[in-house]
């Protein structure tokens, strides 16, 4: 390996994994763990189901074309601010390189940034091309080359021009979260720090209920666990998103533990502010009701996301050794809601789910002291 494409990959790549790692877990969790048994099927053949979607809609198609272009621009985002921190100022030195081989190296880059999509896409290749669907599979395949090809021109228009700055998504926020409460604090972390995080949660859960409720009959099929088990995957998914938000008290607003408001205050803060973050799915499964759902099912959904976005944030009161200790106890909570499948009693344990959270709340907040550990994140 030369020098410079060491430097390159220790510079952008490995900053950019360990930055976004709980994007990518989140992304593994509901392609892999999310996915399970417990729909009669296996993963090898959810995926092949997913990947035959994908090369036989076209809307489906183009809805993952989306899906990369989205992930391809956050890694041209992340690469830019990089070149703008005066720590890597360092590798303007490569204009001093002939440009072909910049332009070479930072193609490099770019394949390493896109690993997780190379990769799923040679599947996609290798099924779309054994089962004869060969327009869609060289379409998908044309596509990464064009994302590939046009992000290393970009660097490279980037690092020619110190002053380029790459479109970033910004929010205009209402009038009233201009004002100095909690939740506007915590609210515009998850929107300026969190934002991928967020949009690909969500864009799991609303497309999951959407789909899942697509052409139901409630007055026919009136059972729900399946939807249960798909819905209570992209809330448990929240879990990384809500430990990164805890990070970010635990080091930034460590002085509001000590303002004089009293606990359950505090509690009714943090309902309104997961109220705000689980609007989306609100909002679908109101779209839904009652054509493909009836009311005592909507609420249903809506108490019992509720409440695990709640739990998640309780056991945020205690201190974890590593990010995989943490991810047992969300992989637990899943075990639990696949046990109350099989048993029928999901809504038995939404009420658990609820009081848990509010139990854990009230006793573990006083005596929680958070400790910095590096190996989380």
């Amino acid at each position: 390996m030369s020098i410079q494409r060491s430097l390159l990959f220790k510079s952008l790549v490995a900053p950019y994994y360990r930055q976004h790692a709980a994007l990518l877990c989140f992304v593994y969790y509901i392609m892999t763990l999310g996915v399970g048994r417990a729909n009669g099927v296996g993963m090898l053949e959810y995926h092949y189901a997913l990947i035959r979607g994908m090369l036989t809609a076209p809307s489906f198609l183009i809805t993952v074309f989306v899906l990369w272009l989205a992930y391809a621009i956050r890694c041209a985002q992340f690469v830019a601010g990089s070149l703008h921190k005066p720590a890597f100022s360092y590798l303007y030195q490569l204009l001093l390189v002939d440009p072909k081989k910049v332009y070479r190296l930072l193609l490099q880059v770019q394949l390493m940034l896109l690993l997780p999509v190379l990769s799923y896409l040679i599947f996609v290749m290798g099924i779309g091309f054994h089962e004869h669907w060969y327009v869609p599979a060289i379409l998908a395949f044309l596509f990464i080359v064009v994302v590939c090809v046009a992000g290393a021109g970009w660097y490279v228009y980037l690092l020619q021009r110190p002053g380029a700055y790459p479109l970033q998504i910004k929010w205009k926020w209402p009038f009233i979260l201009n004002r100095t409460y909690y939740v506007s604090f915590l609210l515009r972390y998850v929107l300026e720090k969190g934002k991928v995080l967020f949009l690909v949660t969500k864009l799991y859960n609303c497309a999951a209920l959407y789909l899942m409720l697509a052409g139901r009959d409630p007055a026919r099929h009136s059972d729900i666990r399946m939807m249960a088990l798909f819905f209570s995957a992209g809330m448990l998914g929240h879990g990384i998103l809500i430990h990164r938000l805890k990070e970010m008290e635990n080091t930034g607003m460590s002085f509001y533990r000590g303002l004089p408001v009293s606990v359950s205050r505090r509690f009714v803060q943090y309902c309104l502010f997961y109220f705000c973050l689980f609007l989306p799915e609100i909002i679908t499964i109101a779209a839904r009701t009652p054509a493909c759902l009836q009311y005592e099912e909507a609420g249903f959904f809506i108490f019992f996301g509720l409440g695990i976005l709640l739990l998640l944030n309780s056991l945020q009161l205690y201190n974890y050794p590593n990010l995989k200790s943490y991810l047992v106890n969300v992989t637990q909570l899943f075990f639990a809601v696949i046990i109350a499948m099989v048993s029928r009693q999901l809504y038995a344990l939404s009420i658990i789910f609820f009081a848990l959270a509010i139990t854990l709340f009230f006793y573990r907040y006083y005596r929680f002291e958070p400790q910095q550990n590096p190996d989380l994140f």
